[in-house]
């Protein structure tokens, strides 16, 4: 079968992930794999040889860019005239409507993000909705984002979470771990991390040998190591920036913490679960934390934008070792039941079958 992805490839980000790892295990299946890429290219993974790349990114220009966009994508996608194309964007959907199902083929629209956001409440949410409607098939990462939307009965609709791909053979469970807290995420106000110095400030003196580590640059970054100074905490919070080898920059940690207040399906906790790390994450929208977290066995949930609960969880785990190592095994199952090779033949079957 011939399958056109659309990428929007702005940097690391769990959806780029996610696209390009589709994109390379349909081309391993035998598919003609097509993938375009618009807006931007600033690749952070390696796009598999099998695919036939078609970047238009360098087409891009400031004045009506949107409908020069749109054009070049027609264009483009004229040539290649796939039997299904694939969007993880809003706009790339849209765009595959208004070129039309004889040129597109089958449109798929998968919501990577939360659809109760407030990016959604004027005409971009009414775009979204039109174009939901409308979409042949439509893949969500948890039943929380489902929940929001309707389908039609003309509609195929599936929940498939991410794959990890976290070598456990390579990473297994550290015999002895450091006094180190850690976080994986953009500096951005999605992902709160004013929550996570604020809850860790709370134990800070209680703990003086336990350090927080932060992985990911961001547009936050200056305000966040002001807010540390203030604190006087400039020794025990480390902003670092993100890593190609992060498994081995955390793996060893006490603990893992998701701060977020809101994530599509966190990739950060899913390897840090199936590194064997205990975890607590915030119960962020649409719900993925909690698809993946069942409360006191393989992690914590807590509340989002409360330090106090957050604080007292951390404190939990440091203050009960033997638990904490029992609550981190049982999380690294994760690593075993979302493999790229299960998750992704279940793309692959609900392709076959629109």
């Amino acid at each position: 079968m011939k399958i056109l992805t659309v990428a929007y490839l702005h940097g690391a980000g769990g959806a780029e992930r996610q696209i390009i790892l589709l994109s390379n295990e349909m081309a391993k299946k035998g598919h003609d794999v097509h993938m375009i890429i618009l807006n931007e290219n600033k690749c952070h993974y390696t796009i598999s040889e099998d695919i036939k790349v078609h970047d238009l990114s360098a087409n891009e220009s400031r004045p009506l860019r949107i409908i020069k966009r749109f054009l070049t994508f027609r264009k483009e996608i004229g040539k290649i005239q796939p039997e299904v194309t694939i969007n993880y964007n809003l706009q790339g959907a849209y765009f595959s409507l208004l070129v039309g199902r004889k040129t597109c083929g089958k449109i798929i629209y998968s919501e990577r993000g939360d659809p109760y956001d407030d990016e959604y409440s004027g005409l971009l949410g009414k775009v979204r909705d039109i174009t939901c409607k409308h979409v042949d098939g439509l893949v969500f990462q948890s039943e929380g984002a489902r929940d929001f939307f309707t389908i039609t009965q003309k509609q195929k609709a599936i929940v498939i979470h991410n794959s990890i791909t976290v070598p456990q053979d390579k990473y297994p469970i550290p015999e002895k771990r450091d006094n180190r807290i850690v976080t994986v995420g953009r500096l951005h106000p999605q992902k709160n991390p004013w929550l996570l110095v604020d809850a860790f400030s709370l134990i800070a003196q209680k703990y003086p040998d336990v350090t927080l580590e932060f992985y990911g640059d961001g547009a936050l970054k200056e305000e966040i190591q002001a807010k540390i100074n203030r604190m006087g905490l400039t020794g025990r919070i480390h902003l670092n920036l993100s890593r190609t080898n992060i498994f081995d920059c955390i793996r060893t940690a006490r603990l893992f913490v998701l701060p977020s207040d809101y994530e599509g399906m966190p990739n950060a906790l899913m390897e840090a679960m199936s590194l064997g790390l205990p975890s607590i994450a915030t119960d962020c929208r649409p719900g993925g934390a909690q698809t993946l977290i069942e409360d006191g066995i393989n992690g914590f949930i807590v509340p989002v934008r409360n330090p106090l609960v957050m604080a007292q969880k951390i404190s939990f785990i440091l203050d009960n070792p033997d638990e904490a190592e029992k609550i981190g095994r049982a999380a690294r199952i994760l690593g075993k039941t979302h493999t790229s090779e299960i998750v992704f033949e279940r793309w692959n079957h609900f392709i076959m079958r629109l």
